[in-house]
């Protein structure tokens, strides 16, 4: 801190390095570099303006995390229908936490797996077990 504060950009209030660390992170550089070292005492803060890295995920690890939490909430569509006699698609959402319109496509495919039945149309829509799926312990 007095070092900054000695060439005239330092408050005193020792926000200074967090705030290199915060525009550094935003501007996508890379991290800032602090080094000290001794006989003599010198603390170095290296600032390099180059891009960092981006991180690398694969295509496929991706797919794979979203295929696991679409799975995820079609076992858990069927334990909340499990517990209920039926369901409109806002309930489902609501309590899943997800947009309607993903809730949808996860109760269409769903039906179409036989898994549940969509008894009504429009909005007196709503969503049970089928018999089949009544069955499964």
């Amino acid at each position: 801190m007095k070092m900054f504060n000695l060439i005239g950009i330092g408050e005193r209030a020792g926000s200074g390095v967090p705030d290199i660390y915060s525009v550094w992170e935003q501007q996508g550089w890379e991290e800032p570099v602090v080094e000290e070292q001794y006989n003599p005492d010198r603390t170095i803060l290296t600032l390099s303006f180059a891009k960092k890295q981006a991180e690398k995920t694969s295509g496929k690890n991706k797919r794979k995390r979203q295929l696991l939490k679409t799975l995820e909430n079609k076992e858990s569509i069927l334990s909340f229908l499990s517990t209920s006699e039926s369901a409109k698609t806002a309930d489902i959402a609501e309590h899943m936490g997800l947009s309607l319109a993903r809730t949808r496509v996860l109760l269409s495919e769903l039906a179409g797996d036989g898994k549940i039945q969509r008894e009504g149309k429009g909005r007196s829509c709503r969503y049970c077990l089928s018999a089949v799926s009544r069955k499964v312990p």
